[in-house]
């Protein structure tokens, strides 16, 4: 699975919008550094080497020195194993490193959660 375009500075930037919080940080690395750093510590499925469409999760006070922390929690795209996205699971991951006081802010809205529990198959 390639890595898809456009892989470039205006597309990074249009995608900041769809995390726009203050509490996140976005990145564009043209070389790829950080993702082949990456693909050498985590076990990405079918032997990838390249980490891309990564989703991270640091606890607070994780510090970037000499060498690359690891996430507190982790999801991809890049196939289907135990740590592809699953929504619901990465978010459960971020609140649970919340404080106590900031958790219901990213509670699920109480409509969705009744509606998850009527869908019959």
């Amino acid at each position: 699975m390639p890595v898809l375009g456009p892989d470039d500075a205006a597309a990074a930037l249009e995608s900041e919008s769809i995390l726009a919080d203050p509490r996140s940080a976005h990145f564009w690395d043209a070389e790829q550094s950080l993702g082949k750093m990456y693909g050498k510590v985590l076990t990405l499925p079918r032997g990838r080497k390249l980490a891309w469409d990564i989703y991270f999760v640091y606890a607070a006070g994780v510090e970037w020195k000499d060498e690359l922390p690891l996430p507190t929690d982790w999801q991809h795209q890049l196939g289907m194993d135990e740590r592809h996205l699953d929504g619901e699971k990465l978010r459960e991951a971020v609140v649970a490193l919340l404080p106590e006081s900031e958790r219901q802010i990213l509670a699920p809205p109480a409509a969705a959660a009744e509606k998850r529990e009527t869908i019959h198959f």
